[in-house]
């Protein structure tokens, strides 16, 4: 089967830790619950989007190390996994994410495997197959060279750093990189640092730059800015044992409306209704849903503005 989407981004190991409240600098704080899971962008929109019945091809580098029920979890949910390299010498890419009360976050990431991938040999089998191309977090070098290749010239390009935005890209590499983009993925606060990047005072106006761009709120939903509109998407009420993941989920329930031909505004109800399964639990991959149920949920959300 060739692959509608091809994801690149980590394929991680997760740790959660979970806190009353977040230490300042040079403080300590108690730990009320640690737990481990499987994560990773790339590998966490990848696996969702193929539960959703996207025909999807995931990218990522990893160590000998990567427990073979990780993989066998992707296997099972459909996720085409010719290009997951095993880097030898390496270890898989680990994160301890400490999340207070409030939900606020702080991750602390030892990049493993993809510490090299500026300097890997372009990995491209699915991305030539691939209508849409998905990079997540990763080398800018790489994302730069790939993207750059004449085959990717007709395809659905979308640019989605996540939290690699603040500390792996810069001005420079990131204006480069979302000009030669179709969409930009992104939160509130990864919107503010592409304004600063680019020097645009609102998303309006960095759509100069890049046709759509798509900006999860959190709790509010999302907004998805074009040039002839603006869609503003509702969120799915549920109470949120762990956000780990969300933002990922998100994206592949709007993947699985574009791959059904949808509209923006039902393309990001899927992706909060998709969110919504995630944060009901703890750990990006454990609560995964199918696609009858991320359906029905959307279209109640859009029916009566409530899951």
């Amino acid at each position: 089967m060739k692959p509608f989407l091809c994801v690149y981004g980590h394929t991680n190991l997760d740790h959660l830790l979970m806190l009353k409240e977040l230490p300042e600098k040079n403080t300590s704080g108690n730990v009320m619950s640690k737990k481990s899971f499987f994560g990773g962008t790339g590998a966490n929109v990848a696996t969702m989007a193929s539960a959703l019945g996207v025909p999807t091809a995931l990218v990522s580098y990893v160590g000998k190390d990567l427990p073979s029920s990780f993989r066998e979890l992707m296997e099972s949910k459909g996720v085409i996994l010719d290009e997951l390299i095993a880097v030898e010498g390496q270890e898989t890419p680990t994160v301890w994410i400490a999340t207070d009360d409030g939900q606020d976050q702080i991750a602390y990431v030892f990049q493993g495997a993809m510490a090299g991938m500026h300097s890997y040999p372009l990995q491209v089998k699915a991305a030539k197959e691939a209508l849409a191309v998905h990079l997540m977090t990763g080398s800018p070098d790489y994302y730069l060279k790939l993207i750059s290749q004449p085959y990717m010239l007709r395809k659905q390009k979308s640019l989605d750093p996540s939290q690699e935005i603040h500390h792996v890209w810069d001005a420079e590499r990131f204006v480069k990189a979302l000009g030669i983009s179709s969409t930009f993925f992104c939160n509130q606060s990864e919107l503010s640092t592409a304004l600063r990047y680019t020097g645009k005072k609102s998303p309006e106006d960095l759509l100069e730059l890049v046709p759509v761009i798509v900006s999860t709120l959190g709790a509010k939903g999302a907004r998805i800015y074009t040039r002839s509109e603006i869609v503003d998407v509702p969120s799915v009420k549920v109470k949120v044992l762990d956000p780990t993941g969300a933002g990922d989920a998100f994206r592949a329930g709007f993947y699985a409306g574009l791959y059904r031909g949808m509209g923006w505004l039902e393309c990001g109800a899927l992706g909060c209704s998709a969110a919504s399964y995630v944060v009901a639990s703890e750990g990006s991959l454990t609560n995964i849903p199918d696609w009858d149920m991320v359906h029905e949920r959307a279209e109640r959300l859009l029916q009566s503005g409530k899951p």
